[in-house]
């Protein structure tokens, strides 16, 4: 009988496990890119919110509390690209959580405003959302 020729299986288990490692990247990667675009979409939804928010106020013949629906928008896409780009402490999660912190913070004080029965301001909160935008965009 012939010997036979077999291959080590830590020979086999090696290979396996350094693909394995070769491939994280690429799905690191892909999920990073992932995210990215998930929290741009938010950011873009999110401008468009601040757009119909910025129009509503602006127009003298509505009522300054139909501002609310729009505050409440803004505030569930917020909690959306939150909960999507909590993912870690990269650059661009560190950046895009303290654009999170800048919206939430104009719009509190829109909020405030409305509450008070005061026309608020709206140009901060328009400020940081290009800030989220960007801050998504090199996430």
């Amino acid at each position: 009988m012939a010997p036979r020729h077999h291959r080590p299986r830590r020979t086999t288990a090696a290979a396996a496990l350094a693909a394995a490692v070769l491939a994280l990247p690429v799905v690191t990667a892909c999920s990073q890119a992932r995210a990215a675009a998930d929290c741009g979409a938010l950011a873009k939804d999110l401008r468009r919110d601040v757009a119909d928010l910025r129009r509503t106020i602006a127009d003298d013949s509505k009522d300054p509390q139909s501002a609310q629906e729009f505050i409440d928008k803004i505030n569930r896409d917020l909690g959306e690209i939150t909960r999507r780009t909590d993912t870690g402490t990269r650059d661009g999660d560190v950046a895009v959580k303290d654009a999170v912190g800048a919206v939430t913070a104009a719009v509190d004080d829109i909020q405030d405003s409305v509450g008070d029965g005061e026309r608020p301001d709206v140009a901060p909160l328009t400020k940081a959302a290009g800030s989220l935008t960007t801050a998504c965009a090199k996430g």
